[in-house]
């Protein structure tokens, strides 16, 4: 006991000869100001906020992106440094949903049909001939009551995949590709007997083609073309900017529109980001969204048509639309996939005999 408070005085001599010889040894230690200085200027670094879609530049898609981003940038100014990333700068369309998941990616825009693998009720959008063949109509109801329970429903699945719902947009109805050099198009479900189609990694997609007698084979969208040109696949979907930007066209020569599905995608988030947030960025965010689906509604109405005139205008192009009668052929033959599908699930039951009387 002696020892330990002999050695504890010669310490405390130590440290007073220190600072009586040597004052300049102590002026670069942190005071209690210089700390809450230090924190007050990590506080007013710009929140970093990343965006993401896997559609090409200068698409609807990525105009309603870039809206997205300078709707934040004008409601937060310097609080925030909004940052986009197209195609497949940041992986493809599962690669950037997983990207997000672990906070490397704040806000992604990705097709149902991919988003689907992670939040499985959104495959209630996949479903054949569920949607109006009137667009407007479509959009209406993504942006209704409908759209809110939809998005709620991916917040439910929090806990299990980290990602809450911002939207749901209208992206163009999706046509049927294929090579059909004799210039024999896609008229009825027959038609469609010993071809293989390049879908998705998603079962409903390949059980719908199933349904119409064809055969699938799953790819990246990335894959399609190569596919396609290598005749690996006898044919795909895809709406027409997806047909345009990729260049698709250059690999088909029949494009039929079935108006059997539209491209619906969903605007995730990572929850845990979303929720640490201060409540007026996340309006903010929520506005930006609302304000990006309008912008893609525009850009949707000049470039479409633009898009399927290049499509008509290729030469050696064969371009049909299914009359009423042929579309209730295709409708016909899935029927039971609906059933197939959504078997056990109350909920996605219910809330598709919504959405059919909506359209009725």
């Amino acid at each position: 006991m002696r020892n330990y408070s002999y050695i504890r005085y010669i310490l405390i001599i130590c440290i007073l000869a220190v600072i009586v010889v040597c004052p300049a040894c102590t002026k670069d230690l942190p005071t209690v100001q210089n700390i809450i200085n230090e924190q007050q200027e990590r506080t007013l670094e710009p929140l970093e906020i990343i965006i993401s879609h896997n559609q090409n530049v200068n698409t609807p898609e990525d105009i309603a992106a870039h809206a997205m981003q300078s709707k934040l940038q004008e409601l937060l100014g310097q609080q925030a440094t909004v940052t986009v990333y197209a195609d497949y700068q940041m992986g493809n369309a599962r690669e950037q949903i997983e990207a997000m998941q672990l906070g490397r990616i704040h806000i992604t825009i990705q097709p149902v049909s991919i988003a689907a693998s992670f939040v499985d009720d959104m495959k209630v959008f996949l479903l054949p001939y569920l949607f109006s063949s009137n667009a407007d109509e479509v959009k209406t109801i993504l942006d209704s009551s409908l759209e809110k329970e939809a998005l709620e429903r991916i917040g439910m699945r929090e806990n299990t995949t980290g990602v809450s719902g911002l939207g749901l947009w209208f992206g163009g109805y999706k046509l049927f590709m294929f090579h059909g050099e004799d210039h024999k198009n896609i008229h009825s479900p027959a038609d469609f007997q010993g071809l293989q189609i390049a879908v998705p990694d998603n079962a409903l997609l390949e059980a719908q083609y199933r349904h119409w007698g064809a055969k699938t084979v799953a790819m990246d969208s990335v894959a399609v073309y190569g596919a396609l040109a290598q005749h690996i696949a006898d044919g795909s979907e895809a709406t027409a900017s997806q047909i345009v930007s990729n260049y698709l066209y250059e690999v088909q020569h029949n494009i039929v529109q079935a108006y059997h599905s539209p491209e619906v995608y969903v605007i995730l988030t990572n929850t845990d980001w979303f929720m640490s947030l201060p409540s007026d960025v996340q309006t903010a965010i929520i506005e930006a969204e609302q304000y990006g689906k309008e912008k893609l509604y525009e850009a949707l109405a000049m470039q479409e048509p633009l898009y399927l005139e290049t499509i008509r205008q290729t030469k050696g192009m064969r371009y049909d639309v299914l009359d009423e009668k042929e579309q209730t052929a295709f409708r016909t033959a899935v029927q039971s996939l609906y059933v197939e599908q959504l078997a056990g699930n109350a909920w996605q039951l219910e809330y598709v005999e919504r959405m059919k009387e909506y359209f009725e």
